[in-house]
């Protein structure tokens, strides 16, 4: 019994001490979200820049640092959205939004709304105008 006892207190442990691990939010800029009504899409704004989605990639090999969150949670303890660079480009020019979890279809790729000429190595993941 004592046993068991050590074992589920240790793994209690373990699992609070995870928990506490977790990113300060409060440390990234924060991306606002709108709705643009007319294009009837979501939009992210930060620093004059407006971004709006691009497509979806499901591998997250072009996820590069966490670089700020999204403002559209309904309050304070929920988890915002994480917002990470494009590895290898400007993220003035893309952004990645993240929602990890088990209903994760994927990272939804942002670009920058006056950005005209798109990598090729972007273009296969392209699902909206």
């Amino acid at each position: 019994m004592r046993k068991i006892f050590a074992f589920l207190t240790i793994s209690l442990i373990l699992i609070l001490t995870a928990c506490g691990n977790d990113v300060s939010f409060d440390d990234y800029p924060v991306y606002d979200v709108t709705i643009n009504n007319e294009l009837n899409c979501v939009e992210l704004n930060y620093n004059g820049i407006v971004y709006r989605p691009y497509g979806i990639f499901n591998n997250n090999s072009f996820r590069g640092n966490l670089i700020g969150v999204r403002s559209d949670r309904e309050s304070d303890t929920d988890p915002y959205g994480k917002i990470y660079e494009v590895k290898g480009y400007d993220s003035n020019e893309w952004i990645a939004d993240c929602s990890d979890g088990f209903m994760s279809g994927g990272d939804v790729l942002y670009k920058a709304v006056d950005i005209t000429d798109i990598p090729e190595e972007l273009q296969e993941f392209k699902e909206y105008d």
